[in-house]
């Protein structure tokens, strides 16, 4: 991934999980629900490191702690540990429907309650993503884009907007997809935005937007020399530089 230095709490973290594999941007292209899975729980821990300073230390202190709660809760109520990143699905089908149902309220109660901080846009995040296992994608879209909205300029607005590019990816919409991805590719604060962008260059592609797709793949090569994509998609935009060229 690129190599700058961020002193954040939540990118320093996230640079570990990047330095896990061989080739970040290969291994999240192929793996991406999973790595979004793992930056989610972490940030939820690192909610309280005091990325906003919107309301006094004590607003913050209960925002936190009412997260941490519920998210606390969530995962034991899931059979995971409070702390892990990673939740596994219940052997129980019925058992983990109700406890998703049961939770996204609750995150979503804590969302609205201290609306406008970071606290919220976190726990708007994992309501969007309980809603989409639910297969309720048009709550979980809403939550993704109020989470996205709110913490424009944050990692986890990126992080909204890739969890939307993914679903618009989903269903095919493959100009949503790159527009989503591109956003996040913007937000300087948040250390996955290599792959964000080359994912932006990809979508462009498929949605036969050749130039844009160009343009982001030229943006990429120019910001994030040292970073390489994954084999499939840098053949693929090489292919259409290449036919622009003749």
């Amino acid at each position: 991934m690129a190599r700058k230095k961020d002193s954040s709490h939540t990118a320093e973290t996230l640079r570990e999980l990047e330095a896990s594999g061989d080739r970040i941007a290969d291994w999240a292209s192929e793996n991406a629900a999973l790595i979004l899975g793992v930056i989610a729980g972490i940030l939820v821990i690192a909610a309280g490191v005091g990325m906003w300073s919107q309301h006094s230390t004590n607003e913050r202190e209960k925002a936190v702690n009412a997260l941490a709660e519920v998210s606390g809760n969530y995962r034991k109520a899931m059979g995971a540990d409070p702390l892990a990143a990673e939740i596994p699905e219940p052997a129980n089908a019925d058992l983990a429907e109700r406890t998703r149902r049961e939770y996204v309220e609750q995150f979503e109660s804590v969302g609205s309650k201290y609306a406008g901080t970071t606290v919220a846009s976190v726990a708007l995040l994992e309501a969007a993503k309980l809603h989409v296992e639910l297969g309720n994608e048009a709550a979980g879209i809403t939550n993704y884009e109020a989470a996205r909205d709110a913490s424009p300029e944050s990692a986890i607005g990126a992080m909204a907007s890739v969890r939307l590019a993914g679903l618009a990816e989903s269903r095919g919409d493959m100009k949503t997809a790159a527009e989503a991805f591109e956003r996040a590719a913007g937000v300087d604060a948040y250390p996955l935005r290599a792959v964000a962008l080359g994912d932006a260059a990809r979508c462009w592609a498929q949605a036969n937007e050749t130039d844009r797709a160009l343009a982001a793949y030229q943006r990429f090569e120019a910001e994030y020399p040292d970073t390489q994509l994954a084999p499939y998609i840098e053949a693929m935009l090489a292919e259409l530089k290449a036919q622009q060229e003749v």
